[in-house]
């Protein structure tokens, strides 16, 4: 199944993580369901963004939480929803897609703007790996 996230390949880094969501997909809302994940801080991410936005200070990269707001969206229709954040050391898109009745298809794209990008990313990518599924299926 061809998704709208796929023109952005290829990229320096990408993933997909499939998960059960406890609701019939037609019952998401795709643009909705983004903006929860990315606005969804518990205790223990909360902590793991301080201690992120502590390490990249010294080298300007930007802190805080990551909160999506509307303008973020560049894409929405019935089956997928796709955001976009640029930043000066990469850009990252993040699509949102309904692949089966109660199935979310949750894939990231990065693409590095320059070293620091590639280094700060090679750090990241672990806790990414870990973040994004438990994130989705608290939400979902």
């Amino acid at each position: 199944m061809e998704k709208l996230i796929d023109k952005f390949l290829p990229a320096d880094y990408h993933d997909t993580f499939v998960i059960k969501a406890s609701k019939p997909a037609e019952q998401i809302v795709l643009k909705e369901l983004i903006k929860k994940i990315f606005n969804h801080s518990p205790a223990w991410l909360s902590f793991l963004y301080k201690v992120r936005n502590i390490l990249v200070k010294p080298f300007g990269i930007e802190g805080g939480d990551i909160l999506i707001s509307e303008d973020y969206i560049i894409e929405d229709t019935e089956n997928e929803a796709i955001m976009r954040k640029d930043d000066k050391h990469l850009l990252f898109y993040v699509s949102i897609a309904k692949i089966g009745n109660n199935l979310i298809d949750v894939t990231t794209v990065v693409q590095y703007h320059n070293a620091l990008g590639k280094v700060y990313f090679f750090f990241i990518k672990p806790f990414h790996k870990m973040i994004v599924p438990r994130v989705v299926k608290e939400i979902i």
